[in-house]
């Protein structure tokens, strides 16, 4: 279920940055011809937000963040166990600071995001920006958790078969 969880908020990461993508070539291209829309640059600027607050997720629950592996060797056979628990500890700590931020942080965050008109022609409300944040720390520490119950166990830690590196 992480996993899929996973792939979805990576897949949420694509799609901010298609959409970012796209509405910068709407821009470039239009500027010859006359065409500048004023909410483009909101929009891009929000979806950027987004794109990195849903990759906060994806990255751990796909096993792409950074590994310490050269530390973990040379520490013999506790090594990768303590670097897995230090890794884990690590990441439930930051995220459960950013959950604990999350009340605070809505209260503070008033008004809207100018410029990020809907069609309707209502502006995105401040708020909005950092749910996807809050929501991948959740997960984040639901993560880090159930890493710890499987070390606990004695399970193997969860490796990609994948390594650009090599």
């Amino acid at each position: 279920m992480n996993w899929g969880l996973g792939g979805a908020f990576m897949w949420l990461s694509n799609a901010c940055l298609i959409v970012m993508l796209g509405l910068t070539t709407v821009t470039i291209i239009g500027r010859p011809f006359g065409f500048s829309a004023y909410w483009i640059w909101p929009w891009t600027m929000v979806f950027f937000v987004w794109l990195s607050f849903f990759g906060f997720f994806a990255v751990v629950a796909r096993l792409k963040d950074v590994r310490i592996d050269f530390l973990a060797n040379h520490l013999g056979p506790y090594g990768y166990p303590a670097t897995r628990l230090l890794s884990d500890l690590c990441a439930l700590i930051l995220c459960v600071v950013l959950l604990k931020l999350f009340p605070t942080v809505l209260a503070t965050s008033s008004g809207v995001v100018d410029g990020a008109i809907f069609p309707g022609g209502e502006e995105l409300p401040r708020q909005a920006l950092s749910i996807p944040l809050f929501v991948s720390a959740f997960l984040i520490c639901i993560s880090a958790l159930i890493d710890i119950g499987k070390m606990a166990a004695g399970l193997p830690e969860n490796l990609t078969e994948h390594h650009p590196e090599t």
